[in-house]
């Protein structure tokens, strides 16, 4: 009679289990299917993914992955500057270069504004094709201050790509700034969503110097030795769901809104937010105004101070806003934070380079990995918990730690922001 009470008792468990298993998995493919259904970007599944918190080892992935291209390497990025890491990454692309494979380097021309010209001209002397993204004259063709290209990318042969927060410049790496280290998150996909990437680098590309690219022949399929090189270091079991979302700038922006809106609308129990600059437009206020109200957990951690202080004024002005509406807000108090991450219900993922603000959102080249995998969040939120050690709760008293004149700038932006 035990025996048999144990056998039913397992049943029903297996069969709840399955349930919850299927309605979850609905859920996920509902999000999945309104966030993919824009021009650019794509759904796949098959997918592994590995998150760094930390620069060095993000950086010493990414270089072993253009030593190991066998087809090609695109890379897009917002500062690309010509310090230590810089100077790497230029070697590590030249040197690729210099073995015949096709490498293409899209950089900003406002977050590279640093960059000595003479890497670049280094850079082309090796063979690899650099493009200048919206250079900021207004004598050259498609020349521009706003509508940046404020991605993050690196795609080798269609099959590996790194996306996130991280650009190619010593404050990521912990090698030469210590303590002072940015925090930030960047990730490693390897499978079909690379092609999704590729994709966005593509119309880049195309919309940089008015060519398309043809892979002449075609890449074949890597080997089953060159996908282990690829994804060396990764879980065999850690294949997932992803969808890549990308915005075309100025032409076309909805879809990092909607990358963000979605998730927003279609949270059940709560939202973590990481975000280093905090200046949503109207419509993405309202967003968490009703995911609170529906009596969702919103939870925002933001820097104290980021590198950006007039977004901090912003910021803070939106304040008496969220403690109002019930959004948990904590301060970021460590070294700068820079990482663009959120979770939702502890089973999607958003990794990208996005912010949550106006420029980002409405008018920069922007893009973001949403990943349906229960393990990649429980990193994300592992990294949430070490961070909190290291901030503080804005309650209702928080102006009282605030200078004056910074409480006169917060009222002033939060007065223009309004307007958007």
């Amino acid at each position: 009679m035990p025996n048999k009470w144990k056998q039913q008792t397992s049943g029903v468990k297996s069969r709840v289990k399955q349930r919850v298993s299927a309605k979850l998995n609905a859920w996920k493919a509902r999000i999945a299917r309104e966030i993919s259904g824009g021009q650019t970007g794509g759904t796949s599944d098959g997918n592994k993914v590995d998150v760094y918190f930390e620069g060095d080892r993000a950086f010493a992935a990414m270089l072993d992955a253009i030593k190991e291209a066998k087809h090609y390497v695109h890379l897009e990025m917002y500062m690309f500057f010509s310090d230590h890491i810089g100077r790497r990454f230029a070697d590590a692309l030249s040197a690729k270069a210099r073995e015949g494979i096709p490498v293409r380097v899209i950089y900003d021309s406002i977050g590279s504004l640093e960059t000595d010209n003479m890497q670049w001209a280094d850079m082309r002397s090796a063979g690899v094709t650099v493009v200048e993204y919206r250079p900021v004259a207004f004598w050259r063709k498609r020349s521009g201050i706003f509508g940046r290209n404020h991605r993050k990318n690196l795609i080798v042969d269609g099959a590996t790509a790194f996306t996130g927060g991280l650009n190619l410049a010593d404050p990521w790496a912990g090698e030469f700034t210590s303590d002072a280290c940015w925090r930030d998150t960047h990730c490693r996909v390897i499978g079909p969503a690379a092609h999704d990437f590729n994709k966005l680098f593509m119309d880049s590309w195309e919309y940089c110097t008015k060519e398309k690219i043809f892979h002449r022949p075609d890449p074949k399929p890597l080997t089953d030795a060159e996908q282990t090189a690829h994804s060396e270091g990764l879980d065999e079991s850690g294949c997932c769901r992803c969808v890549v979302v990308g915005s075309q700038g100025l032409r076309n922006s909805k879809e990092i809104h909607k990358m963000f809106s979605v998730n927003l609308a279609r949270a059940e129990k709560s939202i973590k937010m990481t975000m280093p600059y905090f200046a949503p437009p109207k419509l993405l206020r309202t967003s968490l105004r009703d995911a609170a109200k529906r009596g969702i957990e919103v939870n925002l951690l933001l820097p104290r101070d980021s590198d950006v202080t007039v977004i901090d004024w912003v910021r803070e002005g939106l304040y008496p806003q969220m403690l109002k509406w019930g959004v948990k807000v904590r301060e970021y108090l460590g070294p700068v934070l820079h990482a663009k991450t959120m979770v939702v219900d502890d089973h999607i993922a958003v990794i990208g380079s996005s912010n949550f603000d106006i420029l980002s959102v409405l008018m920069n080249r922007e893009c973001g990995l949403v990943v349906f995998d229960d393990s990649v969040a429980e990193e994300l939120d592992r990294q949430w918990q070490n961070d909190l050690m290291l901030s503080e709760r804005v309650t209702r008293d928080w102006e009282g730690i605030r200078p004056w004149w910074r409480l006169l700038f917060a009222k002033l932006g939060c007065f223009l922001i309004r307007r958007f």
